[in-house]
């Protein structure tokens, strides 16, 4: 199995006690998948006015919009597929958290996403090394659809970071440094279950 190299340089790993959590309730883990897309879509789409004034800019979040709907879509489909169903949204403590942080607009929003998005591309692979690790769960549906995703995720995180950087330039580089080191802290203080984040 190939090393994970995260799309951001996240400081702090998530625990294998993550992945044995998701796993234990992967009925959990898709419908909160589900509801995570569906929330990325909704957040790309809320980012074009931002970038009125840029239409490639514009057009990279609409396509990003699409394919986060396109992955809610598809996630619906395998609950039905394996016979499960959509649970409520349990809410998303972790991308709460880094909300409350916010405090520099459009700069920190768009960091805030990339952060996320590379997260969840994280834990994705968590799973796919927990899978390489227990065969019979390796061939599981299940975790081999989630896994198509994980490639998505980390295009979704630069592609966030380089709209920042090309709105803020220089900017970026010290306020990403500082939301690495707080993002790692509310991973720290989160407990594990079976959800993306």
């Amino acid at each position: 199995m190939t090393a994970f190299h995260p799309p951001l340089p996240l400081r702090l790993e998530t625990p294998a006690a993550w992945a044995e959590a998701a796993i234990a309730d992967p009925e959990a883990l898709l419908s909160d998948h589900a509801h995570c897309e569906k929330k990325a879509a909704l957040q790309a789409l809320n980012f074009i006015p931002s970038f009125a004034d840029t239409p490639r800019s514009a057009v990279l979040l609409a396509r990003l919009a699409e394919e986060e709907l396109n992955h809610h879509r598809r996630v619906l489909e395998a609950l039905q597929t394996f016979g499960w169903t959509l649970r409520a949204d349990a809410g998303n403590a972790y991308a709460q958290a880094l909300h409350k942080l916010a405090s520099k607009g459009l700069l920190d929003r768009l960091l805030i996403s990339a952060l996320i998005e590379a997260r969840s591309c994280e834990r994705l692979w968590l799973l796919e090394r927990a899978g390489a690790d227990h065969p019979a769960l390796g061939s599981a549906p299940w975790l081999a659809f989630l896994l198509e995703l994980e490639r998505c995720e980390a295009g979704h995180a630069l592609g966030y970071r380089s709209l920042a950087e090309d709105r803020f330039g220089d900017a970026v580089s010290a306020r990403l440094d500082w939301w690495l080191d707080r993002e790692a802290e509310v991973i720290r203080n989160l407990p594990w279950r079976s959800a993306v984040h």
